[in-house]
């Protein structure tokens, strides 16, 4: 069994949106700075398996396709593999809130990323995200949340009043992993 990290896409791997806008199509697509980076630094031979979680409401709203998403998703892969980065799944909630399980904070997506890779060790699991929802999501999963947040105090304050723990945070991915805050699923997995 690998240990797993759950990584938000928008807001950790690449720029977000404005509120209520959303990445819609591949030239829309830009990495955070050091992002890949990161990512190289976690994927790693015996390394934690590398699962992107993350919802698109923008579909069920009709803003984009899944077709489009998926082309995203495909392009996202090949650069990140051309700098030696596997990512090991990508799990993708299209829907609306609530009309789902899979939508963070539920844990849907992470139990359907088990159920494709019975690999995948739940309870060593990490849940790296931008928003009180992937925090939440990591709460309900039993997992550790990383908050990947410039300004982190707001979501701080409302994950301690909902008795949400937070593992970590750090203005990137990039300082998280610099910082040694995913260090032990490294160190768990080889």
């Amino acid at each position: 069994m690998r240990p797993v990290v759950f990584l938000d896409r928008d807001g950790v791997i690449n720029r977000k949106a404005p509120e209520g806008e959303y990445v819609t199509s591949w030239d829309e697509f830009e990495f955070l700075p050091g992002a890949s980076d990161a990512l190289a630094l976690l994927s790693v031979p015996g390394g934690p398996a590398l699962v992107v979680a993350t919802n698109q409401r923008g579909i069920a709203r009709g803003r984009m396709t899944r077709a489009s998403v998926d082309d995203i998703h495909r392009r996202m892969l090949a650069s990140l593999a051309a700098g030696g980065v596997t990512i090991d799944g990508i799990e993708v909630c299209p829907h609306e809130i609530g009309t789902c399980d899979c939508r963070k904070p539920d844990v849907g997506l992470f139990r359907r990323a088990a159920e494709h890779d019975p690999s995948l060790d739940l309870d060593r699991a990490a849940v790296v995200g931008d928003s009180l929802s992937d925090l939440e999501a990591a709460h309900r999963l039993g997992a550790q949340g990383f908050l990947v947040s410039i300004d982190p105090d707001p979501v701080l304050a409302r994950a301690a009043a909902l008795g949400v723990g937070v593992t970590a945070h750090a203005p990137s991915l990039h300082e998280l992993v610099l910082d040694g805050a995913l260090d032990h699923l490294l160190a768990v997995a080889s």
